[in-house]
């Protein structure tokens, strides 16, 4: 059994850490590895900050809630409508990500056992052992989770190991900042924590003291692990980085890498997808009322939904709910912290940063917002 504190930082560094790691190698590699690595510390700083927020607003709130719910409690009726729209789509587009791309690595871990295995079936597994793990209480889940992020992190740094003896240096001269906003939407998705930070405080027994360290530890811990895995995968990617990440290493190091970086694979979209499904269920539970069984499967059946209409391009899918979803929903962590009472993680903070991250997150939004209008639909179909 892990110890309170323990509990809540695996569960944010395994939720952090999903399927949003294996595009940033492919997207930072259009801009260069330095540009790629400025950005990823710069929003780190950003997402550490709207974590404390967040963690603000939960334990200053003694009732059960997801985001919509204190959207409602201290921004009114309005405000939680359209919260409610936005975090909707962030989980729904975030479970459908982990889906997605979750089900490659499992057909490129068992094909070789099981030639007939498909994507389809590596789905199956997720609706399985989804619906297993969404119908027990959060403290059984949260052990669960514990356990697979701490084997997660273990495999990302071995695949790091691995990679730095045959690690090229020439990416460091690589350099085309005008590509770099296209990495922007995928670094913030892959660096986000924020739906599961009220089961966090949960599992940490709702105790404040040690909470603002669980949130800038579980939230540095998984940017560090970024950079090196970057710098790993572009760094021995001889014939171009490919958009999962994994096969580009495979020609200096070997097929054993596929097998390595499938198993990192799987690891980290099944822990963020049990991690982020949990909190779509407690989302519909708590701030919408839907009864338990009922919010159980619609919470497990959401994404399936929208794969069935043809949504295929995970990199599209991560990049615009990053940019635009995840944008809308810290816009709405920071108006809620402005609206406390009193602040206990983050005591004072300069008008001038919080303005700045306000700006930062609604130049996201545009940004993807033109893009997505410029390619249309097919952008995240895949077409």
């Amino acid at each position: 059994m892990l110890s309170r504190y323990w509990q809540g930082l695996l569960l944010l560094v395994g939720t952090i850490v999903g399927v949003g790691v294996f595009t940033l190698p492919f997207l930072i590699s259009k801009a260069g590895f330095i540009w790629g690595s400025a950005m990823i510390l710069v929003l780190a700083g950003a997402m550490t900050l709207v974590h404390l927020m967040y963690g603000d607003v939960v334990a200053a709130t003694p009732a059960r809630h997801r985001l919509p719910g204190y959207a409602a409690i201290y921004l009114g009726k309005k405000w939680q409508t359209r919260v409610t729209v936005s975090h909707a789509l962030a989980l729904t587009g975030t479970m459908v990500a982990y889906l997605l791309l979750g089900s490659v690595f499992l057909v490129a871990l068992i094909s070789p056992i099981f030639p007939g295995f498909s994507a389809l079936a590596g789905m199956a597994v997720f609706f399985l052992i989804g619906a297993a793990v969404f119908s027990f209480d959060s403290s059984f889940s949260t052990d669960v989770e514990g356990w697979l992020t701490i084997f997660l992190v273990l495999a990302l740094l071995a695949i790091i190991g691995v990679s730095l003896p045959h690690a090229d240096t020439a990416i460091f001269s690589a350099s085309d900042p005008a590509k770099l906003p296209l990495a922007y939407g995928a670094i913030l998705f892959a660096l986000t924590g924020t739906p599961v930070i009220p089961r966090v405080f949960e599992a940490f027994g709702r105790n404040v003291s040690g909470f603002r360290s669980l949130l800038v530890i579980g939230t540095v811990m998984p940017s560090l692990l970024y950079l090196g895995f970057v710098f790993g995968v572009m760094s021995t990617s001889a014939g171009g980085v490919s958009k999962e990440a994994i096969s580009g290493m495979a020609q200096l190091l070997g097929p054993r890498i596929m097998l390595l970086g499938s198993a990192v694979g799987f690891l980290a979209t099944i822990t963020s997808f049990i991690g982020i499904g949990l909190t779509y269920k407690g989302f519909l539970q708590f701030d919408l009322g839907v009864p338990k069984r009922l919010a159980w499967i619609l919470a497990l059946v959401a994404p399936f939904i929208l794969i069935g209409a043809g949504v295929s391009d995970f990199i599209a899918v991560v990049s615009f709910i990053g940019a635009v979803a995840i944008g809308l929903d810290n816009i709405t962590l920071i108006r809620l912290w402005r609206k406390l009472p009193r602040h206990k993680l983050v005591r004072s903070l300069p008008a001038a940063v919080w303005w700045a991250l306000l700006l930062m997150f609604g130049a996201g939004i545009i940004y993807e917002m033109f893009r997505f209008a410029s390619s249309g639909a097919l952008h995240i179909l895949g077409a």
